[in-house]
């Protein structure tokens, strides 16, 4: 006899990515059929790393959307290319006339190779190597200077090279920005920023340089973060020092404020119970019908939890009502957007400066997924586990920093599911990888249907972090990397062979013979 089934997915995520019918589409394209046809020429396979070209761009759009608005001030956007340094999406940022910010010398080498002015690059970093400051001085390149050695070793560079350094200033404002201690860098203690006690000497010694020009000043308090009012705290900081020493260096009009903006990364968690009974008080009472249609379409999982309160901000009572969900739903899912940024700063950032946001996570994250294969389902004691061909090396989030990546099933399972003991259709299990380190998880106590054997799954919001802090650990190879356009993909990094890894080795032999 056959048992109840769960209806099927069918809902929006967010620009890029859907489910219909539970099939996972980017765009306009299935993503299990990115697999069985030949793109360019080759056959792609798992773990792969698939972008949404129209995410991006919408992500873009936000940020420029905001600043428009605000047409007393001039503002622009850099984008962080640490977050995602494939050229294609470097390019992309690019042609829609970003900035671009780096943290050293190859991905300065990068940006000029692509074509980037020189004038639109900022290079940071709290130590740079002599051949990267010098590439930078003697292309134009704005340079932060992170500390006293770091002006020092610019001052010498210029002196030997006859360059003149265009410099911004970056301060640790110590302000505690509330995230994960490794991406924590605007704090006391932090090796980020010119520190308190350092600053006069550094100030004393750029005004005393012919081979400075301080044109503005800049900090970073850190990433993944989820309230603007840090952010005003951290601009405000800025904007007291420029006052206090705008006549010191008359050429100094940049207010770098840094980026950091987080992303929904459980936009599609479901609500608890306790958040559903106290929605429906509210509801009772403000009986909106456009919010009560938006939460019956949240309920019945036609939108996500991050559509429903995007959706329901510019509604009456819709704020009222996302300041009450800020008390129960967890930090991941409430996020500030590019808009929030922007508001919370404009009105004192001086009218004659020009501010630079440096947004990385919140430009890429969201616009891809790791899809990964099922290679197999086991169970030890009370866990269950679903081990997939994706691992750490392609998602180190997770184990390095505790961070959640939302997980679902890629297409449907073949696996017909009967209720179990607790009259419940999913099981929990860890999503984990063939990495031999017991960190290698993608995501633990997952409620999810039990996937069969070769199921494809995806691994949301990789677009950031995921891809460049990548690694060949256990010898395993880099993914490829597709960019998916309306109904057309492209490679955009080819997946990594043997043969390349072993290229810089020296004492590899290269006869094949010897393979088993």
């Amino acid at each position: 006899m056959e048992g109840p089934v769960l209806p099927p997915k069918n809902y929006q995520i967010n620009r890029g990515f859907r489910f219909v019918d539970d099939y996972l589409y980017c765009e306009e394209i299935r993503v299990c059929d990115l697999l069985s046809s030949k793109i360019s020429g080759q056959t792609v396979a798992t773990p792969l790393y698939v972008y949404s070209k129209k995410q991006i761009e919408a992500n873009i759009d936000k940020y420029k959307m905001a600043m428009m608005r605000e047409t007393e001030r001039n503002i622009q956007l850099s984008y962080s290319v640490k977050a995602n340094m494939n050229p294609t999406v470097i390019k992309l940022m690019m042609d829609h006339g970003l900035f671009l910010t780096l943290v050293s010398g190859h991905e300065l080498r990068l940006a000029l190779q692509l074509g980037q002015d020189p004038q639109r690059i900022i290079l940071n970093g709290s130590g740079k190597m002599d051949w990267e400051v010098e590439l930078a001085c003697k292309r134009g390149v704005l340079v932060n200077v992170d500390s006293a050695f770091n002006l020092r070793q610019t001052v010498r560079i210029c002196q030997q090279g006859g360059y003149v350094a265009t410099v911004l200033l970056r301060v640790n404002p110590d302000i505690n920005p509330d995230v994960h201690g490794y991406v924590s860098t605007g704090q006391e203690g932090s090796k980020f920023g010119i520190p308190g006690e350092e600053l006069d000497d550094v100030l004393e010694m750029a005004v005393k340089s012919e081979r400075i020009r301080v044109v503005g000043l800049h900090c970073h308090i850190g990433s993944t973060l989820t309230d603007s009012h840090k952010f005003r705290q951290s601009t405000q900081v800025l904007v007291d020092l420029y006052q206090k020493i705008q006549k010191k260096f008359p050429e100094m009009q940049i207010l770098n404020l840094g980026g950091g903006l987080s992303i929904p990364y459980k936009a599609q968690i479901s609500l608890f119970e306790e958040t559903k009974q106290m929605l429906d008080l509210e509801f009772d009472k403000y009986k909106d019908q456009r919010i009560l249609e938006l939460y019956e379409n949240l309920l019945n999982k036609r939108i996500t939890l991050a559509t429903f309160l995007e959706s329901i901000k510019s509604l009456p009572h819709g704020i009222e009502i996302c300041l009450k969900l800020r008390e129960q739903l967890p930090a991941e899912v409430l996020v500030p957007e590019p808009e929030d940024l922007v508001k919370s700063v404009c009105d004192i950032l001086p009218l004659n400066t020009i501010a630079i946001l440096e947004p990385g996570r919140s430009l890429v994250g969201n616009s891809a997924i790791l899809l990964s294969r099922v290679l197999g389902t086991k169970s030890s004691g009370k866990r269950n586990f679903i081990v997939l061909d994706g691992s750490m090396t392609e998602v180190i989030r997770p184990c390095l920093y505790g961070a959640y990546h939302h997980i679902e099933l890629a297409e449907p399972s073949r696996i017909f599911s009967h209720v179990n003991s607790d009259n419940q259709l999913t099981i929990v299990s860890d999503i984990v990888g063939p990495v031999c380190e017991s960190a290698d998880f993608l995501g633990k106590d997952r409620q999810l249907v039990p996937p069969h054997t070769g199921c494809l799954m995806a691994v949301f919001d990789t677009g950031a972090y995921c891809s460049s802090m990548s690694s060949n650990y256990n010898m395993r190879v880099r993914p490829a990397e597709l960019l998916v356009d309306g109904d057309k993909a492209t490679i955009i990094r080819k997946c990594e062979t043997f043969e390349n890894m072993m290229f810089c080795y020296t004492d590899c032999s290269q006869n094949s013979e010897n393979e088993s």
